[in-house]
């Protein structure tokens, strides 16, 4: 029998990221290799970027994390919340309250 390597689990975080983002209406900028952050804007107005709103870490896919900077961001967190646990079989996604970065 042959088997056929499916997206790993990384490519499927992308593929789950950038299809909330846009459903959302998002910019989402993904930095790093091995593990990757994916930061999620407010759209950019007037050629300035929106606000820093949320941030997923790749470790999300074992610990369900979500970061909210912003209250505009709860919705999408929500989503990818429920998003992780479908695809991942995280038991319990938990969204958490954080002041923005400087």
């Amino acid at each position: 029998m042959v088997r056929i390597q499916g997206l790993d689990e990384y490519d499927r975080l992308d593929a789950l990221m950038r299809r909330l983002a846009g459903e959302h209406g998002l910019r989402l900028d993904v930095t790093g290799w091995t593990r990757k952050t994916y930061d999620v804007y407010l759209p950019t107005v007037h050629g300035k970027v929106g606000p820093l709103i949320a941030r997923v870490e790749s470790f999300a896919t074992t610990n369900g994390e979500v970061v909210v900077f912003d209250d505009r961001a709860m919705e999408f967190a929500a989503a990818v919340g429920a998003g992780l646990e479908a695809e991942f079989g995280i038991a319990e996604a938990v969204v958490v309250r954080r002041p923005r970065p400087v």
